[in-house]
């Protein structure tokens, strides 16, 4: 009998790459997945320092920031008043005992200054999380919310976050260049690549500050990509959990590349970016002054920050990306179709993992969930598992009869609790034929 097996094998190759090559011109326009939206965590519970910090959030304090900042008039990159308003910030942060220094850049023929200030977290940690905003503004315009809401937000986190411990460390960082294309944030990224600096993430405020109806007032903007949606899981546990003190809802949203979070991503680091929810007439004209913000919506944000940054700052992860494996086999038996799919901890002896894993086989052509017959009952083949992962999790269907079709089986791991950095995604395409499930791992 064996000597039969690799003719069956090859025969069964050869019909799926001709169903595969006969079907491929009505795929190719569709053959994206959907990204998968992962269930909100209700995870964390309430801390009783969090709440503390976010109740200290004052809207005055946000509000004097921003005048200072706009006083200075516009303020472009490498003209005298973005110097003195580097200045400004740099003296502020000072003044709440933090270790703060100068960070000069040079991109072609412009240069300026990031200004840094860091709060040390344990010293066996080398993790990091930062907080960011820019400081530059367009020539015409004094930069009252683009971005002195992100600034005074930054400042104000830095300033009650100073008066607490965390397990990471804190960089509070504001950008300049942001204007003439990310230029500040861009050398800060990778000179962090270079220097392989464990950064956790990167939160960034850039227009946060605007918002006229009760609607507009109660949204707010969370864009992420793949990587980094852990951290809108993160801010909307923050915002449910502490709803009647922040008292926004957080919209999730894909990946945008128009601020300096760009730059972290650019070198493979966490980052997303808060955005106010309304359309500002105001951005990027000389009218963008604090008559037209909203400094109650201000100190809301503020709050969500605040909490956020906090909660990322108290994790103290030992497990990275790499140390969690996805593997996935399809079986041909002779009974109806199996697959299996393997979760690792590769290493176990540092850490377990918690983890909730998605797992969902969708049809290539529709996108659409396949459709399982399992006895009298149709079931989506769609699945949520919440596990702690000490050195791994199976997961095997039983004997089940699908219709024969394309499909896409996809995997995704994304951590929760003292994990939430960890994210990881397989991708299997296959073909159901008959009773067998064959998987082309890609």
């Amino acid at each position: 009998m064996n000597h039969k097996e690799p003719t069956v094998k090859g025969v069964s190759c050869f019909l799926i790459l001709c169903l595969f090559s006969s079907m491929m011109p009505g795929i190719t326009s569709t053959a994206t997945i959907r990204q998968l939206s992962f269930p909100e965590q209700s995870t964390l519970d309430r801390s009783s320092d969090i709440l503390q910090m976010i109740q200290q959030v004052n809207a005055s304090h946000l509000q004097t920031y921003i005048q200072n900042i706009q006083d200075f008039g516009p303020h472009p990159t490498g003209s005298a008043a973005c110097d003195a308003v580097g200045a400004y910030l740099y003296e502020t942060l000072d003044s709440f005992q933090l270790s703060v220094r100068y960070d000069p850049w040079r991109y072609k023929l412009r240069t300026g200054n990031n200004i840094i200030a860091t709060l040390p977290g344990d010293p066996d940690d080398t993790s990091i999380v930062i907080v960011s905003a820019h400081y530059d503004s367009l020539k015409i315009s004094p930069g009252a919310n683009d971005d002195g809401s992100g600034v005074a937000v930054v400042l104000a986190v830095a300033d009650i976050m100073s008066k607490h411990s965390f397990n990471s460390t804190v960089r509070f960082v504001l950008f300049s260049g942001e204007e003439q294309g990310l230029l500040g944030s861009h050398e800060y990224a990778q000179n962090a690549s270079r220097n392989k600096d464990h950064i956790i993430g990167d939160l960034q405020l850039d227009g946060v500050g605007y918002a006229v109806t009760s609607d507009d007032g109660n949204k707010i903007e969370h864009h992420a990509n793949d990587q980094s949606v852990w951290m809108i899981d993160l801010s909307t546990n923050i915002a449910t959990l502490y709803h009647e003190e922040i008292g926004l809802e957080i919209l999730r949203l894909p990946h945008v590349v128009f601020s300096d979070h760009q730059s972290f991503v650019d070198y493979h680091y966490a980052a997303s970016y808060l955005w106010e929810y309304a359309s500002t007439p105001y951005y990027h004209t000389s009218e963008d002054t604090l008559e037209h913000m909203n400094i109650t919506y201000l100190a809301k944000v503020c709050k969500l920050t605040l909490g956020t940054l906090a909660s990322m700052a108290e994790l103290h992860p030992r497990l990275t990306n790499n140390d969690i494996g996805i593997s996935i086999k399809g079986q041909i038996l002779a009974k109806p179709c199996q697959f299996r799919i393997r979760i690792e901890n590769k290493e176990p002896q540092l850490d377990s993992a918690n983890v909730t894993i998605n797992i969902a086989m969708r049809n290539l052509r529709t996108h659409q969930y396949v459709i399982v017959q399992l006895h009298t009952h149709n079931l989506t083949c769609n699945w949520t598992f919440t596990k702690e992962i000490t050195t791994y999790w199976e997961f095997q269907t039983l004997g089940r009869q699908y219709t024969s079709q394309l499909i896409s089986l996809e995997v995704s791991v994304t951590g929760i609790k003292d994990d939430v950095s960890l994210y990881a995604t397989q991708r299997s395409i296959g073909v159901i034929l008959g009773r067998s499930i064959y998987l082309i791992p890609t």
